[in-house]
């Protein structure tokens, strides 16, 4: 006989991966019905017209919080849904609202709308990483720092990215992982090689005198620039600097990215004494 407790976990099982199937990344919890319910009652309202909208989103999203708030972001943004948070009105038809059938492609179509602008920064913030120095992102673009500032005090109204530190430089990070890889995938490939081989200049410009500082993100911006030798130059830095800290696994793993740049290198003399030396690093084996 069957426990509740493993009918529950069977339940939640089945759930997330047909959420996989559906390529919505896993989430943490999926909301049942009534939870999906409150928590769009608590972003939309409860409005007696705006019922057949929370069914349809519930059913659609099969109850991803992540993607229920997407979705009424969107329906926002394109007017469908108007008012404030809580309180808002359904100016649509329910059979004219599209919502797209994964998060992704969701989040693609957000990007998208945004202001040239806005777009821009928020693609060149995906490149930097998870987490964006301000700074460097001024090494980046010509516009002055009110500019900037105001499209990532909208871009962090629209929920995309949030401010997380002001000492010793002004940062924000990306809200979601899935929107940064959003983001990021959004650009075309030179424009994204052309940026992180920007964003790697002005790092080094940065770490001039101890570039091991920030060896890891300097190894990838060059791969990213496809600058095959400063990136494995960089990657043995960076994997010097876990040896250095006993973190064994995670310099295998350095080690063999850094032949792999070698190996996109013309032969030569100098490229060949670089992957004998990697490969005989005292007391790192490095598969072939």
């Amino acid at each position: 006989m069957t426990s509740n407790a493993e009918a529950s976990g069977l339940r939640r099982t089945l759930s997330v991966q047909k959420q996989r199937r559906l390529s919505v990344p896993a989430w943490p919890w999926i909301l049942p019905p009534e939870s999906a319910e409150e928590l769009l009652q608590a972003l939309v309202g409860d409005g007696a017209e705006l019922a057949p909208l929370k069914r349809m989103l519930i059913d659609r999203t099969e109850g991803n919080p992540f993607f229920l708030e997407e979705s009424v972001r969107a329906l926002v943004e394109t007017g469908a849904l108007v008012g404030e948070r809580g309180a808002y009105r359904l100016m649509a038809e329910l059979p004219t609202i599209h919502v797209p059938a994964t998060v992704q492609a969701l989040l693609a179509a957000r990007i998208d709308r945004l202001p040239p602008e806005e777009k821009r920064v928020l693609q060149a913030s995906s490149v930097i990483g998870k987490d964006v120095p301000v700074a460097l992102l001024h090494a980046l673009f010509q516009e002055t720092e009110g500019d900037l500032r105001r499209s990532l005090v909208h871009l962090q109204a629209a929920e995309f990215l949030y401010e997380t530190g002001l000492f010793p430089e002004l940062e924000y990070s990306f809200k979601h992982a899935l929107a940064h890889e959003v983001a990021y995938a959004s650009l075309l490939h030179e424009r994204r090689r052309a940026l992180h081989q920007s964003i790697l200049e002005a790092l080094e410009r940065r770490q001039l005198e101890q570039p091991s500082e920030e060896a890891e993100r300097l190894a990838r911006h060059a791969v990213g620039a496809e600058a095959w030798d400063k990136g494995a130059q960089y990657l043995r830095l960076a994997a010097q600097r876990r040896i250095a800290r006993s973190s064994y696994g995670a310099s295998v793993e350095l080690l063999q990215q850094a032949l792999q740049a070698l190996e996109r290198l013309p032969v030569t003399p100098g490229t060949l004494t670089q992957a004998v030396d990697v490969r005989a690093n005292p007391g790192v084996p490095v598969g072939h």
